[in-house]
């Protein structure tokens, strides 16, 4: 028999197929999404979303809606509103929040059924203490504590065992992976310029965001590797191609417009806008998960850890120092 899944449920976790479908069905589209005032409140609903979503560290502050079908569409339309702006920092401040979000009605969740269909369309194996060693090493690479590091597991015939607490962490990071792995969406170019009211309110949110966790971008607080890379190219000195990847990755996490970026880089010899250009913003536009500033050992690896001092000593990657010397600067 098949299962029948309620709009509050959907709107609980609307990732799942059947929230695409109860869209469709009552006719809403890419095309007919600008066109009439009840459109204009579900943008309204997900801008919302998106703020919320920068601005609350715990979902489970999450205000629903009156109507459940808003909370379906407002979740399709925040992926594309995010999709237009195409920021790796705003996609991941997403994907966590509706993980984070997800995990918490499950967890309160009544219907074992429904939540039978969840883990089978999350690909995860139902509770039960133990996990694939694969499944398990894909789901806690991003994880940094202690406990998640395969040393301190305990292995029984390619699974590993865990803990109630441990299988709620891993299925949240489960979800948050699957909606990583899909945005940013490939849309039609007139989208997001049709959108561009709440496509700019977007971009603003996120800004700020990345304001309060950086500040303003500090060059004093570079780490020594950093402020090496971003000297030489505001010499115009060639870097290699690994040294212009970091220096991209970090200078657009702490904020810096993608303009400056690109106009870093406009001082060596052989500058091509359209190119420089195309490259930035495919670094950039990657996803959290897709393209990130290396950590101190891959800046090793690479030969572009230089200038190492004191600072350096306690941490383990750029983004950390530059946060440490910002909250000593404030201090």
């Amino acid at each position: 028999m098949k299962l029948q899944i309620g709009l509050q449920e959907l709107a609980h976790y609307p990732f799942l197929k059947e929230a695409q479908r109860i869209i469709a069905d009552r006719g809403i589209s890419l095309l007919t999404i600008t066109q009439n005032r009840e459109s204009r409140l579900f943008l309204e609903a997900a801008v919302q979303r998106i703020r919320d979503a920068a601005q609350t560290r715990d979902a489970r502050g999450y205000n629903e809606a009156e109507e459940p079908f808003s909370d379906i569409v407002s979740y399709a339309l925040a992926r594309i509103l995010i999709s237009c702006i195409k920021n790796r920092n705003g996609i991941g401040l997403l994907s966590r929040f509706e993980a984070e979000r997800a995990l918490y009605f499950i967890q309160i969740e009544e219907n074992q059924n429904l939540k039978n269909h969840l883990f089978r369309e999350l690909g995860m194996p139902l509770p039960g203490g133990i996990l694939p060693l694969t499944q398990y090493i894909e789901l806690s690479s991003s994880l940094r504590e202690e406990r998640f590091r395969l040393v301190n597991r305990d292995l029984w015939k390619g699974m590993v065992r865990l803990s109630h607490e441990d299988e709620e962490t891993l299925l949240r990071e489960r979800i948050r992976r699957i909606l990583l792995d899909q945005l940013p969406l490939d849309l039609p170019k007139n989208v997001c310029t049709d959108l561009s009211v709440y496509v700019t309110e977007v971009e603003g949110i996120i800004s700020e965001r990345i304001t309060i966790e950086y500040g303003a971008v500090d060059e004093a607080g570079f780490p020594p590797c950093i402020r090496a890379l971003y000297d030489a190219a505001g010499e115009g000195r060639p870097l290699t191609h690994s040294g212009r990847f970091a220096l991209t990755t970090f200078l657009h996490t702490i904020g810096m417009e993608t303009t400056g970026i690109i106009s870093l880089f406009s001082g060596g010899s052989g500058f091509d806008l359209e190119m420089t250009s195309y490259q930035v913003n495919h670094i950039i536009s990657q996803g959290d998960e897709g393209y990130t500033t290396p950590s101190c050992a891959t800046m090793r690896t690479h030969g572009i850890c230089v200038g190492k001092n004191k600072n350096c000593e306690q941490v383990n990657h750029p983004l950390n120092y530059y946060r440490r010397r910002k909250k000593t600067t404030k201090k």
